[in-house]
Protein backbone atom coordinates (compact mmCIF):
# COMPACT_ATOMS: atom_id res chain seq x y z
CA UNK A 1 0.00 0.00 0.00
CA UNK A 2 1.74 3.33 -0.96
CA UNK A 3 2.74 5.49 2.01
CA UNK A 4 0.23 8.20 1.83
CA UNK A 5 -2.25 5.69 1.85
CA UNK A 6 -1.17 4.61 5.15
CA UNK A 7 -0.38 8.35 6.27
CA UNK A 8 -4.04 9.46 5.61
CA UNK A 9 -5.47 5.65 7.19
CA UNK A 10 -3.12 6.81 10.15
CA UNK A 11 -4.64 10.44 10.21
CA UNK A 12 -8.21 9.39 10.21
CA UNK A 13 -8.34 6.46 12.78
CA UNK A 14 -7.17 8.96 15.02
CA UNK A 15 -9.28 11.71 14.48
CA UNK A 16 -11.91 9.10 15.11
CA UNK A 17 -10.47 8.37 18.71
CA UNK A 18 -10.46 12.28 19.44
CA UNK A 19 -14.08 13.08 18.28
CA UNK A 20 -15.44 10.30 20.53
CA UNK A 21 -13.38 11.86 23.39
CA UNK A 22 -15.20 15.17 21.97
CA UNK A 23 -18.79 14.24 22.23
CA UNK A 24 -18.81 15.59 25.79
CA UNK A 25 -17.89 18.70 24.59
CA UNK A 26 -20.05 21.80 25.65
CA UNK A 27 -21.17 22.40 22.23
CA UNK A 28 -23.09 18.78 22.69
CA UNK A 29 -24.46 19.21 26.21
CA UNK A 30 -27.91 17.81 24.80
CA UNK A 31 -26.24 15.13 22.82
CA UNK A 32 -27.61 11.36 22.99
CA UNK A 33 -25.90 9.13 25.28
CA UNK A 34 -25.21 6.63 22.73
CA UNK A 35 -24.08 8.38 20.19
CA UNK A 36 -22.61 5.08 18.67
CA UNK A 37 -26.04 3.80 18.05
CA UNK A 38 -27.02 2.97 14.63
CA UNK A 39 -30.19 5.02 13.63
CA UNK A 40 -29.98 4.16 9.66
CA UNK A 41 -29.70 1.32 7.65
CA UNK A 42 -26.32 -0.30 8.51
CA UNK A 43 -23.29 0.81 6.36
CA UNK A 44 -20.23 -1.77 5.70
CA UNK A 45 -16.61 -0.18 6.87
CA UNK A 46 -14.21 -0.10 4.23
CA UNK A 47 -12.68 -3.44 3.88
CA UNK A 48 -8.63 -3.05 5.77
CA UNK A 49 -6.68 -3.89 2.49
CA UNK A 50 -8.36 -1.67 0.32
CA UNK A 51 -6.86 1.41 -1.17
CA UNK A 52 -8.26 4.47 0.22
CA UNK A 53 -8.73 8.21 -1.79
CA UNK A 54 -9.02 11.44 0.85
CA UNK A 55 -12.62 11.88 -1.34
CA UNK A 56 -15.03 9.96 -2.88
CA UNK A 57 -17.54 12.26 -4.94
CA UNK A 58 -21.01 9.97 -5.41
CA UNK A 59 -23.22 11.20 -7.90
CA UNK A 60 -26.36 9.20 -7.69
CA UNK A 61 -28.58 9.68 -10.74
CA UNK A 62 -32.39 8.82 -12.15
CA UNK A 63 -33.42 9.88 -15.87
CA UNK A 64 -30.76 12.45 -15.50
CA UNK A 65 -31.20 15.84 -17.30
CA UNK A 66 -27.84 15.20 -19.75
CA UNK A 67 -26.88 18.88 -19.78
CA UNK A 68 -27.30 19.29 -16.20
CA UNK A 69 -25.50 15.84 -15.26
CA UNK A 70 -22.73 17.43 -17.58
CA UNK A 71 -22.02 20.50 -15.96
CA UNK A 72 -22.61 18.49 -12.61
CA UNK A 73 -19.31 16.07 -13.34
CA UNK A 74 -17.39 18.75 -15.38
CA UNK A 75 -17.65 21.07 -12.01
CA UNK A 76 -15.81 18.24 -10.43
CA UNK A 77 -13.33 17.18 -12.96
CA UNK A 78 -12.13 20.94 -13.23
CA UNK A 79 -11.06 20.35 -9.85
CA UNK A 80 -10.28 16.79 -9.36
CA UNK A 81 -7.03 14.89 -7.75
CA UNK A 82 -5.46 12.52 -9.26
CA UNK A 83 -7.78 8.93 -9.05
CA UNK A 84 -5.52 7.92 -5.86
CA UNK A 85 -6.97 10.71 -4.34
CA UNK A 86 -10.74 10.78 -5.50
CA UNK A 87 -12.88 8.48 -6.33
CA UNK A 88 -15.69 9.19 -8.70
CA UNK A 89 -18.72 7.30 -9.31
CA UNK A 90 -22.36 7.59 -10.97
CA UNK A 91 -24.63 5.64 -9.36
CA UNK A 92 -27.83 4.70 -11.63
CA UNK A 93 -31.04 3.80 -10.27
CA UNK A 94 -32.27 2.29 -12.90
CA UNK A 95 -32.81 5.39 -15.27
CA UNK A 96 -35.26 3.76 -18.06
CA UNK A 97 -33.82 6.23 -20.84
CA UNK A 98 -30.18 6.84 -20.08
CA UNK A 99 -27.30 4.62 -20.63
CA UNK A 100 -24.28 5.63 -18.05
CA UNK A 101 -21.51 4.11 -20.04
CA UNK A 102 -21.77 5.69 -22.88
CA UNK A 103 -22.40 9.29 -21.52
CA UNK A 104 -19.46 9.24 -19.23
CA UNK A 105 -17.02 7.75 -22.12
CA UNK A 106 -18.01 10.74 -24.18
CA UNK A 107 -17.65 12.61 -20.97
CA UNK A 108 -14.97 11.32 -18.73
CA UNK A 109 -13.30 8.46 -19.95
CA UNK A 110 -12.07 6.25 -17.83
CA UNK A 111 -12.26 8.80 -14.60
CA UNK A 112 -15.36 8.11 -13.58
CA UNK A 113 -16.87 4.77 -12.56
CA UNK A 114 -20.25 3.92 -12.64
CA UNK A 115 -22.76 1.40 -10.99
CA UNK A 116 -26.69 0.62 -12.59
CA UNK A 117 -29.02 -0.54 -9.99
CA UNK A 118 -30.62 -4.03 -11.32
CA UNK A 119 -34.10 -2.39 -10.28
CA UNK A 120 -35.04 0.78 -9.00
CA UNK A 121 -34.96 1.70 -5.41
CA UNK A 122 -35.41 5.42 -5.09
CA UNK A 123 -34.09 8.34 -3.77
CA UNK A 124 -32.93 6.26 0.31
CA UNK A 125 -31.74 3.66 -1.35
CA UNK A 126 -29.86 4.75 -4.56
CA UNK A 127 -27.97 7.36 -1.84
CA UNK A 128 -27.33 4.57 0.90
CA UNK A 129 -25.66 2.30 -2.33
CA UNK A 130 -23.83 5.53 -2.76
CA UNK A 131 -21.85 5.13 0.69
CA UNK A 132 -21.69 1.67 0.43
CA UNK A 133 -19.79 1.95 -2.62
CA UNK A 134 -17.90 4.73 -1.51
CA UNK A 135 -14.42 4.04 -0.48
CA UNK A 136 -12.80 7.42 0.35
CA UNK A 137 -12.21 8.68 3.73
CA UNK A 138 -14.72 11.70 3.24
CA UNK A 139 -17.87 11.20 1.10
CA UNK A 140 -19.48 14.08 -1.25
CA UNK A 141 -23.20 13.46 -2.20
CA UNK A 142 -23.59 15.33 -5.87
CA UNK A 143 -26.81 15.76 -7.08
CA UNK A 144 -27.00 15.35 -10.87
CA UNK A 145 -28.30 18.64 -11.38
CA UNK A 146 -25.96 20.78 -8.63
CA UNK A 147 -22.54 22.04 -9.12
CA UNK A 148 -19.29 22.55 -7.08
CA UNK A 149 -17.38 25.68 -7.13
CA UNK A 150 -13.68 26.20 -7.58
CA UNK A 151 -11.57 25.82 -4.56
CA UNK A 152 -14.90 23.36 -2.94
CA UNK A 153 -12.60 20.26 -2.17
CA UNK A 154 -9.64 21.93 -1.34
CA UNK A 155 -10.94 24.60 0.90
CA UNK A 156 -13.37 21.99 3.19
CA UNK A 157 -10.32 19.86 3.21
CA UNK A 158 -8.17 22.60 4.66
CA UNK A 159 -10.99 22.96 7.50
CA UNK A 160 -11.22 19.28 7.85
CA UNK A 161 -7.61 18.89 8.38
CA UNK A 162 -7.62 22.32 10.80
CA UNK A 163 -9.68 20.39 13.42
CA UNK A 164 -9.91 16.34 12.36
CA UNK A 165 -12.23 15.53 15.22
CA UNK A 166 -15.26 17.05 12.77
CA UNK A 167 -17.34 14.48 11.85
CA UNK A 168 -19.03 16.61 8.17
CA UNK A 169 -17.85 19.89 6.76
CA UNK A 170 -20.08 22.15 4.69
CA UNK A 171 -20.06 25.50 3.07
CA UNK A 172 -22.35 28.44 2.00
CA UNK A 173 -23.97 28.01 -1.23
CA UNK A 174 -25.81 29.71 -4.53
CA UNK A 175 -28.66 28.75 -5.96
CA UNK A 176 -29.34 28.93 -10.21
CA UNK A 177 -32.74 28.19 -12.29
CA UNK A 178 -33.10 26.08 -15.16
CA UNK A 179 -31.10 28.78 -17.21
CA UNK A 180 -28.31 28.76 -14.82
CA UNK A 181 -29.53 32.42 -13.66
CA UNK A 182 -27.53 32.54 -10.50
CA UNK A 183 -29.37 33.92 -7.20
CA UNK A 184 -27.90 34.50 -3.55
CA UNK A 185 -29.55 34.29 -0.64
CA UNK A 186 -27.57 35.35 2.60
CA UNK A 187 -26.67 32.91 4.88
CA UNK A 188 -28.33 32.83 7.99
CA UNK A 189 -25.17 31.61 9.73
CA UNK A 190 -24.03 34.48 11.31
CA UNK A 191 -20.39 33.20 11.73
CA UNK A 192 -18.29 35.17 9.28
CA UNK A 193 -14.99 32.91 9.71
CA UNK A 194 -14.11 29.47 8.80
CA UNK A 195 -14.15 27.38 11.71
CA UNK A 196 -16.34 24.71 13.94
CA UNK A 197 -20.30 25.70 13.90
CA UNK A 198 -20.80 26.98 17.12
CA UNK A 199 -24.99 27.37 17.20
CA UNK A 200 -25.21 24.05 16.11
CA UNK A 201 -29.00 23.72 16.69
CA UNK A 202 -30.57 27.00 15.63
CA UNK A 203 -29.01 26.34 12.19
CA UNK A 204 -29.42 22.80 11.49
CA UNK A 205 -32.64 21.90 14.38
CA UNK A 206 -34.92 24.76 13.83
CA UNK A 207 -33.97 26.07 10.40
CA UNK A 208 -31.95 23.80 8.21
CA UNK A 209 -28.50 26.30 6.24
CA UNK A 210 -27.27 23.33 4.54
CA UNK A 211 -27.73 21.72 1.36
CA UNK A 212 -26.07 18.35 0.42
CA UNK A 213 -24.26 19.75 -2.30
CA UNK A 214 -22.40 21.92 0.08
CA UNK A 215 -21.51 18.94 2.65
CA UNK A 216 -18.49 16.16 3.18
CA UNK A 217 -18.96 13.37 5.65
CA UNK A 218 -16.71 11.59 7.04
CA UNK A 219 -17.36 7.55 5.89
CA UNK A 220 -16.40 6.28 9.42
CA UNK A 221 -19.55 8.94 10.75
CA UNK A 222 -22.13 6.89 8.56
CA UNK A 223 -21.17 3.83 9.72
CA UNK A 224 -21.52 4.77 12.85
CA UNK A 225 -25.01 6.12 12.34
CA UNK A 226 -25.79 4.53 9.42
CA UNK A 227 -27.38 5.56 6.08
CA UNK A 228 -30.24 7.82 4.99
CA UNK A 229 -33.73 6.99 5.86
CA UNK A 230 -35.57 5.04 3.27
CA UNK A 231 -39.27 6.07 4.48
CA UNK A 232 -38.45 10.05 3.71
CA UNK A 233 -38.31 11.44 0.41
CA UNK A 234 -37.72 15.38 0.75
CA UNK A 235 -36.24 15.24 4.34
CA UNK A 236 -34.21 12.00 4.47
CA UNK A 237 -31.11 15.04 3.61
CA UNK A 238 -32.60 17.28 6.71
CA UNK A 239 -32.94 13.77 8.83
CA UNK A 240 -29.39 12.89 8.03
CA UNK A 241 -27.69 16.35 8.92
CA UNK A 242 -29.36 16.45 12.55
CA UNK A 243 -28.08 13.02 13.02
CA UNK A 244 -24.31 13.72 12.47
CA UNK A 245 -25.33 17.49 14.62
CA UNK A 246 -26.15 16.03 17.28
CA UNK A 247 -23.20 13.77 18.12
CA UNK A 248 -20.18 15.22 15.96
CA UNK A 249 -19.09 19.02 15.57
CA UNK A 250 -19.65 20.56 11.76
CA UNK A 251 -17.03 22.80 10.09
CA UNK A 252 -18.16 25.91 8.62
CA UNK A 253 -16.82 27.67 5.60
CA UNK A 254 -18.54 30.48 5.13
CA UNK A 255 -17.72 31.58 1.37
CA UNK A 256 -20.31 30.39 -1.05
CA UNK A 257 -18.69 27.28 -3.25
CA UNK A 258 -21.34 24.72 -3.90
CA UNK A 259 -24.61 25.46 -6.18
CA UNK A 260 -27.85 23.87 -5.53
CA UNK A 261 -30.30 23.65 -8.88
CA UNK A 262 -33.83 24.52 -8.79
CA UNK A 263 -36.09 23.69 -11.45
CA UNK A 264 -39.51 22.23 -12.54
CA UNK A 265 -38.39 18.50 -12.88
CA UNK A 266 -36.61 18.06 -9.65
CA UNK A 267 -37.93 15.96 -6.98
CA UNK A 268 -38.93 19.04 -4.19
CA UNK A 269 -40.64 20.48 -6.95
CA UNK A 270 -42.76 16.84 -8.20
CA UNK A 271 -43.36 16.57 -4.36
CA UNK A 272 -45.46 20.08 -3.71
CA UNK A 273 -48.39 19.68 -5.44
CA UNK A 274 -49.32 17.23 -2.40
CA UNK A 275 -47.68 19.02 0.05
CA UNK A 276 -45.54 15.83 0.97
CA UNK A 277 -42.78 18.21 1.56
CA UNK A 278 -44.30 19.92 4.28
CA UNK A 279 -45.92 16.61 5.54
CA UNK A 280 -42.23 15.23 5.56
CA UNK A 281 -41.08 18.33 7.62
CA UNK A 282 -43.40 17.89 9.97
CA UNK A 283 -42.38 14.53 10.47
CA UNK A 284 -38.68 15.44 11.14
CA UNK A 285 -39.00 17.50 13.59
CA UNK A 286 -41.20 14.76 15.65
CA UNK A 287 -38.55 12.40 14.81
CA UNK A 288 -35.57 14.45 15.34
CA UNK A 289 -36.52 15.02 19.54
CA UNK A 290 -35.20 11.84 19.98
CA UNK A 291 -31.57 13.15 19.48
CA UNK A 292 -31.25 15.67 21.79
CA UNK A 293 -32.34 16.04 25.66
CA UNK A 294 -36.05 16.33 26.51
CA UNK A 295 -35.51 19.93 27.37
CA UNK A 296 -33.79 20.69 23.76
CA UNK A 297 -36.06 19.03 22.21
CA UNK A 298 -38.65 20.59 23.53
CA UNK A 299 -37.31 24.09 22.53
CA UNK A 300 -35.90 22.85 19.36
CA UNK A 301 -39.74 21.33 17.82
CA UNK A 302 -41.22 24.43 19.25
CA UNK A 303 -38.70 26.86 17.30
CA UNK A 304 -38.56 24.89 14.09
CA UNK A 305 -42.57 24.74 14.33
CA UNK A 306 -43.15 28.51 13.95
CA UNK A 307 -39.95 29.00 11.38
CA UNK A 308 -41.49 26.04 8.94
CA UNK A 309 -45.01 27.20 9.55
CA UNK A 310 -44.15 30.59 8.23
CA UNK A 311 -41.84 28.58 5.68
CA UNK A 312 -44.95 26.96 4.31
CA UNK A 313 -47.20 30.00 4.49
CA UNK A 314 -44.35 31.73 2.31
CA UNK A 315 -43.83 28.94 0.06
CA UNK A 316 -47.74 28.35 -0.77
CA UNK A 317 -48.11 32.49 -1.81
CA UNK A 318 -45.60 31.88 -4.37
CA UNK A 319 -46.65 28.81 -5.63
CA UNK A 320 -50.02 30.49 -5.84
CA UNK A 321 -48.39 34.25 -7.09
CA UNK A 322 -46.08 32.90 -9.23
CA UNK A 323 -46.16 29.15 -9.95
CA UNK A 324 -50.21 29.62 -10.39
CA UNK A 325 -50.33 26.53 -8.73
CA UNK A 326 -53.82 26.66 -6.93
CA UNK A 327 -53.23 22.44 -5.71
CA UNK A 328 -50.13 23.06 -4.08
CA UNK A 329 -50.89 26.67 -2.41
CA UNK A 330 -53.66 24.24 -0.56
CA UNK A 331 -51.91 21.92 -0.09
CA UNK A 332 -48.84 23.86 1.48
CA UNK A 333 -51.80 25.46 4.41
CA UNK A 334 -53.16 22.40 4.81
CA UNK A 335 -50.20 21.28 5.86
CA UNK A 336 -48.68 24.00 7.85
CA UNK A 337 -51.69 23.55 10.05
CA UNK A 338 -50.30 20.76 10.97
CA UNK A 339 -47.37 22.09 11.95
CA UNK A 340 -48.51 24.40 14.29
CA UNK A 341 -52.28 25.81 14.35
CA UNK A 342 -54.95 27.38 12.30
CA UNK A 343 -53.94 30.91 13.76
CA UNK A 344 -50.26 30.41 13.54
CA UNK A 345 -50.83 30.01 9.93
CA UNK A 346 -53.41 33.08 10.03
CA UNK A 347 -50.50 34.76 12.39
CA UNK A 348 -47.84 34.21 8.99
CA UNK A 349 -49.99 35.29 6.38
CA UNK A 350 -50.91 38.50 7.67
CA UNK A 351 -46.83 38.71 8.77
CA UNK A 352 -46.13 38.17 5.12
CA UNK A 353 -48.74 40.44 3.93
CA UNK A 354 -47.04 43.03 6.12
CA UNK A 355 -43.89 42.38 5.25
CA UNK A 356 -44.59 42.73 1.57
CA UNK A 357 -46.54 45.75 1.72
CA UNK A 358 -43.83 47.57 3.34
CA UNK A 359 -41.48 46.34 0.76
CA UNK A 360 -43.49 48.06 -2.01
CA UNK A 361 -43.87 51.01 -0.23
CA UNK A 362 -40.27 51.48 0.11
CA UNK A 363 -39.62 50.71 -3.23
CA UNK A 364 -42.47 53.44 -3.86
CA UNK A 365 -40.55 56.04 -1.98
CA UNK A 366 -37.83 58.76 -3.35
Amino acid sequence: MPNYIQSDSEKWEQADRSAKRLMSHSLHTGTSDNPSRIDGPSISSVPETAERPFWSVMIPTYNPNLNYLEQSLGSVLEQAPAARHMQIELVDDGSRNFDPQSFLHDIAGSRVSFHRQPQHLGIGGNWNTCLERARGHWVHLLHQDDLVLSGFYRRLRDGIEKEPSVGAAFCHNFVIDSEGRRDFYPSRIKQTTPGVLTDWLEYVFVGLSITTASIVVKRSVYEQLGGFDVTFNYALDWDMWKRIASRRLLWYEPDPLAVTRQHEQSTTRKLMPSGTNIAEIRRSIETSKSYLSAAEAADMASRAQNYYTSYAVTRAVQLLLVARDRRAFLAHLREARKIRSSTAVMKALIRLSLKTLRERTQKRLP
